[in-house]
């Protein structure tokens, strides 16, 4: 029974496999949302509010600080700012020099105008002389008062220090506008050559604007955000709120942790969520107060289920997932890493089930005939790649030896019949020494001191047959003679050197050859100072657009040549410009014991 199960289960479609499965997890999904309904109650709704609340006061305390760290930038501006520092130093008198005054008011302005929530700007230098910027002035400003109130000590013993207040004890009065308020930034400016204090700094900041702020951020649940400092007084007052709740508001606020994550507390026999969190100056705190029926719902049940559908989407999407990775992803992610094998030409085959002929194992059956049949046929390429190239090889080897062979013995047949025994026993001896290197007993295989005699012999030939016209210089390092190499690799880039550049040329011809070692690699130069060639020839050679030469073994010839004997891709580099001759470079390995 279990066997016939399973041979169904793997002969069913994959399309109604899932189906089956997403039916299946309905079904169980709607059983269990009766639990679900049971769970959802005000707990879940205090913690969402209290969650939002806690948020949105973290919000505005982040945005709060950066006004006041703004603030903080621009005091330092002002304070640090040579021609108020120059200025101020140079006040001696009770009466307000102009000229300080239009310096000091120009800083001012500009700090004046950089922040909307800035109201005025004041600097009182050490004979009490008002300077100041504003946009909101006030009725009075008592400068008499200045020194008994206890924040201008505080400011004088900060030595620079920043403080904040909201009570400026008088010296600032708005007596036809008794609702204003604010928070002002005070400190010293010193001077900073010798520390001396120079004068006082105050910067008044609008509550309004922050009023404002908070009244936008609560208009949509009916929140209330204030300031509060540390004995519960309030900094920027609740708006909206009225003054006979503020004292029991400060009761409820005095039992409120900083940065407790919230708490639930009664004002006026209305529960609030309210959210306390430390300002970071003074021993100032913000506030957040969330009325708590006016954010919960109209119908707990509509609230309750939209909730519960959502987490019941979240459960059915989550098994969904699971099932789908098991019955479909893992096996095609499978599949994919042993196609990626098959890319780094690792062809292995993949494991397929015994019972069972859905579409994933057809799938994997029909990878492993394709892998099977990709072996079989690059195995068959690969063997006649290597037939095909050592029919060109030889192919190739012919190409270099008769013809060279019909010149020669043309040219020694012309000697002898003019007499010219000497010439025709050099030429005779340097053929026979060229194809004793050359064949070097059928091997493909030489020595660098071999390869260098061959050429030396090749051109002696040719030094005969036009008149002593070639001049051959070898720099060859001693450590690389006896390494070998491929034959016969020197000898067509000498050939081309000569027919190409050298005979085109008026006079006499030099061609040097260079080796040397680098990094166990043979490098071979071969240089003439004949009539060069122009960029787009030698793209023509390298590309085997142009690829006879002389003997009709041309450098096109000798790449393919290097390239299939070595495994190297571009052995070959050349350096060309029209009458300015041409170096032709050959990168081989090293070769490790004799490669036949």
């Amino acid at each position: 029974m279990g066997t016939r199960v399973v041979t169904f289960w793997g002969n069913m479609k994959i399309r109604t496999k899932i189906m089956l499965m997403y039916v299946l997890i309905l079904c169980f999904s709607m059983g269990i949302s009766a639990l679900v309904f049971k769970v959802i109650n005000d707990d879940y709704v205090e913690g969402q509010i209290g969650e939002a609340t806690v948020q949105t006061v973290d919000a505005l305390k982040g945005n709060l600080s950066i006004i006041f760290e703004n603030v903080e930038q621009f005091s330092n501006m002002i304070y640090f700012d040579d021609n108020v520092q120059t200025a101020l130093a140079s006040t001696d008198s009770l009466a307000i020099d102009p000229t300080i005054n239009q310096t000091i008011q120009k800083s001012l302005v500009n700090m004046l105008l950089s922040a909307n929530y800035i109201e005025s700007v004041y600097v009182f230098d050490r004979y009490f002389n008002s300077y100041s910027s504003k946009k909101i002035a006030p009725i009075r400003v008592d400068t008499m008062e200045l020194e008994n109130t206890g924040w201008y000590q505080r400011a004088d013993e900060g030595n620079g220090a920043t403080i904040y207040i909201y009570d400026t004890e008088g010296v600032f009065s708005y007596p036809t506008r008794p609702e204003h308020r604010g928070i002002s930034l005070v400190r010293s400016i010193n001077s900073e050559t010798d520390y001396a204090r120079l004068a006082l700094l105050v910067v008044n900041i609008n509550e309004s604007t922050i009023t404002r702020f908070f009244e936008d951020v609560g208009a949509e649940y009916g929140a209330k955000y204030c300031i509060v400092d540390g004995k519960g007084a309030f900094v920027v007052s609740p708006s909206d709120m009225p003054e006979e709740l503020w004292d029991e508001t400060r009761e409820v606020l005095s039992g409120t942790g900083r940065d407790a994550e919230y708490s639930i507390s009664g004002i006026s026999g209305e529960p609030y969520c309210i959210v306390r969190r430390d300002l970071g100056i003074e021993d100032w705190s913000i506030v957040g107060m969330v009325p708590m029926n006016n954010n919960l719902p109209n119908g707990s049940f509509q609230r309750t289920l939209v909730v519960l559908f959502v987490a019941l989407n979240i459960v059915v999407a989550v098994l969904c997932s699971l099932l789908l990775f098991r019955l479909i992803f893992r096996p095609l992610s499978q599949i994919g890493e042993y196609m990626a094998a098959v890319e780094r030409a690792e062809f292995k085959e993949i494991p397929t089930e015994e019972c069972g002929n859905n579409e994933i194992i057809q799938l994997k059956r029909g990878f492993n005939s394709m892998v099977n049949a990709i072996e079989g046929l690059l195995e068959k390429v690969k063997q006649e790649e290597q037939t095909l190239a050592r029919n060109e090889f030889e192919i190739l080897q012919a190409q270099i030896n008769p013809h060279f062979l019909y010149n020669t013995l043309d040219a020694i047949s012309a000697l002898a019949l003019t007499g010219q025994q000497e010439s025709c026993f050099q030429m005779t001896q340097a053929l026979g020494q060229f194809y004793r290197n050359s064949l070097n007993s059928g091997r493909q295989i030489v020595t660098v001191q071999d390869e260098i005699d061959c050429v030396k012999n090749y051109v002696t030939i040719l030094n005969i047959r036009y008149d002593n016209k070639i001049n051959l210089e070898c720099e060859i390092q001693d450590e690389i003679l006896e390494w070998k190499m491929l034959k016969l690799v020197l000898q067509p880039v000498v050939e081309n050197a000569v027919h190409h550049g050298i005979r085109n040329r008026e006079g006499d011809g030099t061609i040097r050859i260079v080796g040397y070692s680098c990094d166990e690699e043979l490098i071979l130069s071969v240089a003439d100072d004949g009539v060069g060639m122009t960029e787009e020839k030698q793209q023509e050679i390298l590309s085997g657009k142009s690829q006879k030469g002389k003997s009709g073994f041309g450098l096109y010839s000798e790449i393919q040549r290097i390239s299939l004997f070595y495994g190297i891709k571009n052995p070959i580099t050349i350096i060309s410009e029209p009458d300015g001759g041409t170096e032709i470079t050959i990168c081989l390995k090293k070769l490790q014991g004799e490669k036949e």
